[in-house]
């Protein structure tokens, strides 16, 4: 609804309601559009104008604004529809005409009749009784064709109502029966369905199970895969391939998936593997039998489009990162990354070890499991209730953290400091009060202490940015030119939060948390006898790293952290991400760069060049020496934007591929057809990925086709149907990306620290950063002798560049003149500035050698120092400005001007 002049209510029957308050009128049911229609007064909508005549014209305009918002949200769902709708009738149209090129192979030119065998019309007899499709194809018209034709009798207008409820109670029935899910009923593909069994015959036979299962499942998956490796290979000379695999256990089975990566096809599964055969016939999973997996496709890949397989991402696991060695070995120009989700993963896995953070963890998991878990009926729903209250009557619940999920510790906590106040009232409710619960009083003394939030908040906080890297890595785009950036966030982010981390260690010394220490994590206490057993382990990870009191050089909670993240990020810092980093247009990142970018940094992407674009030459030869000396030469000229990089409007912020931080389209428009090496490189670097979020996640679709009612389907099989699956899946996600992509104007959000302490108020805002001073040459330059006679907008944007908005004093009368910053006079075919005096009359001042108006200026910021103007004399000049300064009174200058500047 509105949110604004509008009241919603649910009445004693649980009928939703919402009142007016300009007129006062009551109306049925949550409709934001219809609520908008009533107050704009417009006709349609099925809802009364609104009485009302105190709407002013800001809420008029507010609530046509809202509408508007509204009718443009529901056209885009809309072309997201259509869209989807139109792919699957493309690709309909290509494997109804591949089926039947199948067929035509199999079978005989003699069999081809547009009759059915008896068999499958005996079949259909049996299993389609009620299947009704379409009309009868007269039999002549069979015989008489040498092909299967279908006519549709023409029924205009006519509708059957109570065919229609039949066809509707049988599509329900069919989702209700079957367990699938609702959506099904609107799904773009599944309406394919019945637009073609409309002209479809009656005597048609649907395929049985196992031909959906067989001929038709790999006549699909050859289709997939076809089209899957058209777009892998689509410009894979200019942006490479990324390969990237897993390894799982689904139903006892050891699998391992191979997957490759590509600018036009963000994840693609080349196959599942399983490892059953192989290790009953005495063999390992080792590093050689993981990379003779990946060598077959890279082989054949290379093959086509040479040294196209760019980065091969494994997680670290020792056995594939050896076979990522070996690969490596194999084809030189590949580079081998650590997944940065592993990393991040790892991070968080050492900071949990913790004492002061285990606690924390400790007592996160014991709320959830009290009021998130529903495992506590009561507290449960009385929190449930509270969140509604707190949250616009949405129930918003906890999240359950599992140490398998990459950071979903901190991920929880989140969601409980979001949901602090709903706990808080929670507790403090009559009806919790009055409830005899098993929960200890002194969880629920910490849960009613603010230095308990703070605790969790200041935590959240100093880790927060590795959730960035953490999405980062999830996402399917190109996201190389980011990844190193968000790094060196983390690092000061930890520099500031290390004096607040350190104060948590005396926090949590209290007798509540001692108390909480003797906890297990499901809730119940430790008692005595297995204390003693049962706590010993974790109690031995609780105190790891804290009891160093003899020890003098005890290191703080801060610093651990420190040590900690010190220790994880340097599988970060590839030569990847940092080549992404110094070649990355987005300007944040771009200007980072430049102020930070060291030897170390450039050694790092000279090593990166050499192996990509010179792995084949000596290290000494000739062709490595001129491929190292002209990138060198172009990327100066990209950093200074200079050359073919000086056009203004490539690095115009509105330009659509910064705006949406596309560096690698970037690149390919404006070095790669520009440049000899920048460009190719640069469109292979910011192209890659940086995690394999994507092989987890394939998992995910294996496990939901492979279920325990289908825990005997073949390995072939699901690899096939997860292909189709997972390909389906993201290409209606990249149509609905693409169509939000096309209509916003939103520039591409990079983390910022003031998105988090808007919300989590804990350090002070910074100062802004101080601003050089204007330098101002007090003479007639070199330039101004080119420019001075020039009547264009470039000599007067230079002039106004160096002399507008100043201020000085004519030594001649003592009058106070400000000059303009916004225009200039040419007169007597030279340029003069435009200067204001006190009563706003305005007058030219000559630019030429010898002109006093440098000497007025020289003075001027010589007797009256401003610290944002510095003033730069010749040699020549300072002993005149001397002498002048000397001779005028130091109370002859006025005060600061306050006269206004030109239109």
């Amino acid at each position: 609804m509105l949110g604004i002049h509008c009241l919603q209510f649910i009445d004693k029957d649980g009928k939703r309601h919402w009142k007016c308050l300009w007129c006062g009128r009551s109306f049925q049911h949550w409709n934001a559009t219809k609520a908008l229609l009533h107050v704009i007064k417009k006709g349609g909508g099925d809802i009364r104008k609104c009485s009302s005549k105190s709407i002013d014209i800001a809420h008029q305009q507010e609530y046509q604004r809202l509408l508007q918002k509204q009718s443009s949200k529901k056209q885009a769902q809309e072309a997201v529809r259509v869209l989807k709708k139109q792919s699957s009738d493309e690709y309909i149209v290509s494997a109804g005409a591949a089926l039947v090129a199948h067929k035509q192979k199999k079978a005989s030119p003699s069999t081809i009749s547009a009759t059915p065998s008896p068999s499958m019309h005996s079949h259909g007899q049996q299993k389609q009784s009620l299947l009704k499709f379409g009309t009868d194809t007269p039999d002549s018209m069979q015989q008489n064709s040498t092909e299967t034709r279908y006519h549709q009798t023409k029924l205009g207008d006519y509708s059957d109502p109570q065919s229609e409820a039949q066809l509707t109670m049988a599509i329900a029935d069919l989702i209700h029966s079957c367990g699938l899910p609702f959506s099904l009923a609107s799904h773009h593909k599944f309406q394919r369905v019945l637009t073609l069994a409309k002209v479809s015959s009656t005597k048609y036979v649907p395929p049985g199970r196992n031909k959906v299962a067989g001929e038709l499942l790999d006549l699909n998956y050859q289709l997939y895969k076809k089209q899957m490796m058209e777009n892998v290979m689509k410009d894979a000379g200019v942006y490479g391939i990324t390969f990237f695999g897993d390894g799982a256990t689904v139903k006892k089975a050891p699998l391992i998936n191979i997957l490759v990566s590509s600018v036009y096809l963000p994840v693609g599964c080349l196959s599942i593997v399983n490892c059953s055969a192989h290790l009953q016939a005495d063999g390992r999973k080792d590093a050689a039998f993981i990379s003779d997996l990946f060598t077959p496709y890279i082989t054949e890949m290379e093959s086509s489009v040479p040294n196209c397989t760019d980065l091969v991402i494994f997680d670290g696991a020792s056995n594939v990162q050896k076979a990522g060695a070996l690969l490596e070995a194999k084809f030189p120009h590949i580079s081998v990354l650590h997944g940065a989700e592993h990393v991040v993963s790892l991070f968080y896995t050492d900071v949990f070890c913790l004492r002061e953070f285990a606690l924390l963890k400790k007592m996160n998991r014991l709320i959830y499991r009290y009021f998130g878990s529903g495992s506590m009926h009561s507290p449960y729903a009385i929190f449930s209730k509270h969140t509604k209250d707190h949250n616009s009557g949405r129930c918003i619940g906890l999240i359950k953290a599992a140490d398998t999920r990459m950071g979903g510790h901190v991920i929880s906590m989140l969601r409980t400091l979001r949901l602090k106040d709903s706990l808080i009232s929670t507790i403090s409710s009559a009806s919790f009060l009055q409830g005899k619960f098993q929960i200890d009083k002194q969880i629920l003394a910490l849960l009613k202490r603010d230095n308990t939030w703070e605790y969790m908040t200041k935590f959240v906080r100093a880790v927060f940015p590795m959730l960035i890297v953490l999405r980062l890595a999830d996402q399917k785009d190109p996201v190389m030119d980011k990844l190193y950036f968000y790094v060196r966030r983390m690092d000061k982010t930890l520099a500031k939060s290390k004096e607040i981390l350190d104060e948590l260690t005396e926090k949590t010394q209290g007798q509540s948390w001692q108390f909480l220490n003797s906890m297990t994590e499901d809730g119940s206490l430790i008692d005595d006898e297995s204390s003693t057993n049962d706590s010993e382990p974790e109690a031995t990870i609780l105190s790891s790293g804290t009891d160093d009191s003899d020890n003098e050089a005890v290191t703080s909670l801060g610093q651990k952290v420190i040590d900690i993240w010190t220790k994880r990020r340097k599988k970060l810092i590839s030569d990847y991400a940092i080549s992404g980093w110094l070649l990355s247009p987005i300007p944040e990142v771009f200007e980072d760069a430049r102020i930070n970018m060291t030897g170390d940094h450039r050694d790092a992407m000279e090593r990166l060049v050499q192996k990509t674009m010179g792995s084949r030459f000596a290290d000494d030869s000739d062709e490595l020496a001129g491929i190292m000396n002209k990138f060198w030469s172009e990327f100066e000229q990209f950093r200074t934007k200079t050359g073919h990089f000086a056009k203004a409007y490539i690095w115009n912020p509105k330009n659509p591929d910064l705006l949406l931080g596309r560096s690698h389209l970037w690149h390919r428009t404006n070095s790669y057809f520009h440049t000899e090496i920048l460009g190719k490189f640069a469109c292979r670097v910011c192209s890659k990925i940086v995690g394999m979020g994507s092989a987890e996640r394939n998992w995910g679709d294996v496990k939901h086709l492979k279920t325990e009612k289908r825990s005997h389907l073949s390995t072939e099989s699901v690899q096939k149907q997860a292909t189709i699956f997972g390909a389906s899946c993201m290409a209606d996600a990249a149509l609905e990306r693409l169509k939000a992509q096309s209509n916003t104007t939103e520039p591409y959000k990079f983390w910022d620290e003031d998105d988090f302490d808007a919300q989590f108020d804990m350090f002070a805002v910074q100062p802004p950063a101080k601003k050089p001073p204007r330098i101002l040459k007090c003479y007639f330059e070199d330039w101004e002798e080119e420019h001075v006679r020039k009547k264009d907008d470039v000599s007067e944007a230079k002039f106004l560049q160096k002399y507008g908005g100043l201020e000085f004093k004519d030594i001649d009368n003592g009058r106070l003149l400000k000059i303009s910053a916004a225009e200039m006079y040419f007169t007597k075919k030279k340029w003069c500035v435009a200067a204001l005096t006190e009563d706003g009359n305005e007058e030219p001042w000559l630019i030429e050698e010898g002109c006093p108006l440098h000497d007025c200026l020289a003075l001027y910021y010589k007797k009256r120092p401003d610290k944002n103007v510095k003033i730069v004399l010749r040699k020549n000049q300072i002993s005149d400005i001397a002498l002048l300064s000397d001779a005028l009174p130091s109370d002859g200058l006025p005060e600061k001007s306050t006269t206004k500047k030109l239109p």
